[in-house]
């Protein structure tokens, strides 16, 4: 039977507050372990976190202590790939083990295939697991809507929300997730002129001017860029009240328990705290890269100051990471769970482009972090042949005994049962302008094997089938395209690459 979060928190509280006291609620937690050896499963999902920014993956910003601290006791992943460059696919394809190209979930706030919607991570694990999520991304948590079958106990999007006026998940949505969200929230709450919108833009706009300008007024002493925030869908948030609130979560659920939690931050806009800002004010500037023919053209200057601010976030994320980490740990928590730690994409700040709305695919974009700690590791374990966010689905099942089904695309993960001796390819994939019922028209799709990495742009008016191939090992940065100086590695990486394509549009061709 399911129950709603807040009957489950209650009844969770009466537990440890009872004749034992919430004091030993991390004791009767250990003796749990003993009796229940079924582990705990936590994955924490921080938005827009590139690998490439973190001093986990030797960034030379200092803006990961506390990720550093946590890899001592856990298998770090040097080559871990998202599936996309924003959250839908790459949200997506971890969630269900399969590519954007299967899953279809590839435009912006797109959806997976109705016909593929329970073939899911909460549905593989069965009902001897109490199964959590929380997305404050809303297009992440548009996937969960459509789990909600599969799912025990699901926190609302607005749940942390400093602003009251959100009618996201006010309930009355529930069996038409994407249409009630595509006619409010994207057409009524935004602002299209006037007369487009009366109320629903201007009025409302000013109502949160308001709401800023004095209800939040003493906040933003801590917060000089502004209160952290949803962009555009009013979600206004102190990200260590969220981070406390998810700690509640976690703590409260009973063992053993699948938990999923995708937080929004560092996502755009970079608003950390007030102690955070200046902290990497060193003049320091990454290699000068000449603007794509696909770029936006953004200057250089302005790149470098909002990667700097990105920077400053990161280290804001890292510092609540560290304190969520350490209340799990004091709980007992972590004694019998995999502790998770990874993202659905990255961000870029080079080339002409700020941000991942784009159709590139360089490294900062889909080099994303992957750390996970075992119970009771002890030691740091570092691989560095490629992974991708697909493997990671089929790797719980492995480690919690339950079957692998045959229409997973991802591999067992090196250092959890996966060899990494297997030459693999793994893909990512932007698709966004493409309808998710007809074959891949307009496309850039990379594709990883061993050290090369090669781009394939498809269906751009400037830049169509147009390939670039690049050497990761020799040249991290992807300065030097070596398609005419390798053709018989490019050929052979397109010609596999180009298989793949053709049979995922297989159920999507019309014969003639």
């Amino acid at each position: 039977m399911k129950i709603t979060r807040r009957e489950f928190l209650k009844s969770a509280s009466l537990y440890a507050m009872g004749w034992l006291g919430a004091s030993f609620l991390p004791v009767l937690r250990r003796w749990d372990g003993v009796f229940n050896n079924a582990p705990n499963i936590i994955i924490l999902v921080f938005d827009t976190l590139s690998a490439r920014h973190l001093s986990l993956y030797d960034y030379p910003r200092m803006t990961t202590p506390h990720l550093m601290q946590f890899a001592n006791r856990a298998t770090v992943y040097h080559r871990h790939y998202a599936a996309g460059n924003f959250t839908s696919p790459g949200t997506a394809s971890l969630l269900t083990g399969t590519y954007p190209w299967t899953h279809r979930a590839f435009q912006q706030a797109g959806m997976i295939r109705r016909t593929l919607a329970s073939q899911n991570l909460f549905r593989l694990f069965d009902s001897s697991y109490t199964k959590a999520a929380y997305a404050q991304n809303i297009w992440a948590d548009l996937f969960l809507y459509q789990f909600k079958k599969d799912i025990d106990v699901h926190v609302k999007s607005t749940e942390y929300s400093l602003y009251e006026y959100i009618h996201y998940n006010d309930g009355w949505w529930e069996n038409d997730a994407l249409i009630t969200f595509r006619s409010y929230e994207e057409f009524l709450e935004q602002d299209y002129g006037i007369p487009g919108s009366l109320y629903f833009s201007f009025f409302d706009k000013f109502r949160l001017f308001l709401t800023n300008e004095y209800e939040h007024k003493e906040l933003r002493k801590d917060y000089p860029r502004g209160i952290p925030n949803f962009i555009k869908y009013k979600l206004y948030f102190l990200l260590e009240q969220v981070i406390d609130g998810v700690a509640q979560e976690i703590t409260a659920l009973q063992n053993p328990f699948l938990g999923y939690y995708h937080f929004w931050s560092p996502h755009e806009p970079y608003c950390p705290q007030r102690r955070f800002i200046g902290i990497f004010d060193d003049g320091w500037k990454p290699p000068a890269k000449e603007p794509h023919p696909l770029s936006t053209y953004t200057p250089a200057d302005e790149l470098n100051q909002a990667r700097l601010e990105y920077d400053e976030y990161v280290a804001n994320v890292d510092a609540e990471f560290g304190r969520l980490y350490d209340t799990l740990q004091d709980a007992g928590i972590l004694d019998n769970s995999y502790l998770i730690v990874t993202s659905d994409h990255g961000e870029l700040f080079e080339r002409g482009v700020r941000g991942h709305v784009t159709p590139l695919l360089y490294e900062p974009l889909i080099h994303i972090p992957l750390v996970i700690s075992a119970p009771g590791q002890s030691s740091r374990q570092d691989i560095v042949s490629p992974t991708s966010c697909i493997d990671l689905l089929p790797t719980l099942l492995k480690i919690t005994g339950r079957a692998l089904p045959d229409w997973l695309e991802g591999d067992l993960l090196p250092g959890l049962g996966g060899d990494d001796s297997i030459q693999r390819p793994v893909f990512a994939m932007e698709a966004k302008k493409n309808t998710s019922l007809n074959p891949i028209t307009q496309a850039t799709i990379a594709m990883i094997k061993g050290n090369y990495k090669l781009i394939w742009y498809i269906g751009y008016a400037s830049y169509d089938d147009v390939y670039e191939l690049y050497d990761l090992e020799e040249d991290p940065e992807e300065l030097f395209e070596l398609g005419k100086s390798h053709p018989d590695i490019l050929l052979s990486m397109a010609n596999e690459l180009k298989t793949r394509l053709t049979e995922s549009d297989r159920p999507y061709s019309v014969s003639v």
